[in-house]
């Protein structure tokens, strides 16, 4: 394998590492591996590479100021290949690409290409996509709620209709509709007219055969009114209990919302905040001690880390599923976060941080097993 084929193959699979040895080793001067188009290997790391790399690279210094055949710099292909992605990976494209080749030739802002093209404008173009896809999911998610919040409102109120259809069924009310007071005539007295609610209340009870529910210690009471009709009534009542159940069950299916964080929208959120929230992590550890819930975790259920982090991939035999889950192996890999962090750890969590670090990365582990067989 010559020495093109294998710097290329490096960068596909995201081995910074192994590319530096390989160059230390040889000693291969980077700026004179050309490529096809005149595009040297820092226009191949804007077009596959990662972050890290594209810091490897940047550290043997290359010439981020060579364009190739078309005009384009590095910058260039970069911010090209950051607006034919999506939301999330655009973001990460722009932070970790984006702006060191922006910082390593300030000047390539205004250097335009063959079709007339300025790093500028493509940059332009690539935050106003940024911003419009932003807002564009974030009515999207407000849209989702409201729908859920509408959907947990109708539940609310089915569930109301239906517990006062299974009061009135049970516990009828007293009517006095024949009552001689309503009728004309003298106003009786209270004892009497006290007298005549029970009465009419006893009525209707004997004619319901009511039974009530069990009460505070669990006993099941029964009218003693309704001795003669005992076997009827109960049978009657369990067909209504287990109707009533049936339609509770219904209406629960049916109208009880799902959880957001369980849909697609909600465990995407959740993955752009882990990002968001790692590389601001990078960016500022100076003078930092961090804590257990200093660390952005996928999530905090191990478990659920592989369906946050891969929530937009469906594809597990795709390039993007293999790059990303490449990059989260060597962002969880024990000993690459020693490096990282192990300085800004706080001794007393540094076991329990150590211990989630582990198992994340086995589960990591895991997928790419499962993928490769």
């Amino acid at each position: 394998m010559g020495v093109k084929s294998r710097l290329c193959r490096y960068i596909q699979e995201d081995r910074p590492l192994k590319l530096k040895s390989y160059v230390s080793s040889h000693d291969i001067d980077l700026d004179n591996v050309k490529l096809r188009r005149g595009q040297n290997i820092l226009h191949y790391c804007a077009s596959f590479g990662s972050g890290d790399m594209l810091r490897c690279l940047l550290r043997f210094e290359c010439d981020s100021a060579v364009s190739d055949k078309d005009g384009n710099l590095p910058l260039h292909i970069a911010l090209q290949r950051a607006l034919n992605c999506e939301l999330g990976e655009a973001e990460n494209i722009l932070s970790t690409l984006v702006k060191p080749l922006q910082q390593a030739y300030p000047l390539g802002h205004d250097v335009e290409n063959r079709r007339g093209d300025t790093a500028h404008d493509l940059l332009v173009l690539l935050k106003d996509k940024i911003k419009k896809s932003k807002r564009t999911s974030e009515q999207k998610l407000q849209e989702k709620r409201r729908v859920a919040q509408e959907e947990d409102e109708k539940w609310k109120r089915k569930l109301e209709e239906e517990s006062l259809f299974e009061y009135e069924d049970q516990l009828p009310r007293y009517s006095a509709e024949d009552d001689d007071f309503y009728r004309g005539g003298e106003a009786p007295s209270f004892g009497r007219w006290s007298e005549q609610i029970q009465e009419e209340y006893s009525k209707k009870r004997e004619h319901h055969h009511h039974t009530f529910w069990r009460d505070k210690k669990g006993g099941r009471q029964k009218d003693h009114g309704a001795s003669s009709n005992k076997q009827a009534s109960s049978s009657l009542g369990d067909e209504q209990a287990e109707k009533l159940k049936r339609a509770r069950e219904e209406m629960r299916k049916r109208f009880k919302p799902v959880p957001p964080e369980k849909t697609k929208s909600g465990l995407l959120l959740k993955k752009q905040f882990y990002e968001k929230k790692f590389t601001q992590l990078l960016g500022n550890l100076r003078g930092k001690m961090l804590t257990f819930r200093c660390i952005p975790w996928p999530h905090v259920d191990v478990n659920s880390v592989a369906s946050v982090l891969f929530c937009d991939i469906s594809d597990k035999s795709s390039d993007v599923y293999r790059k990303y889950l490449r990059s989260q192996q060597v962002r969880w890999h024990p000993d690459k976060f020693t490096q990282k962090f192990g300085e800004y750890l706080h001794h007393d969590h540094v076991p329990k941080i150590m211990a989630r670090v582990k198992a994340i990365s086995q589960l990591l582990n895991k997928l790419e097993s499962e993928r490769t067989k």
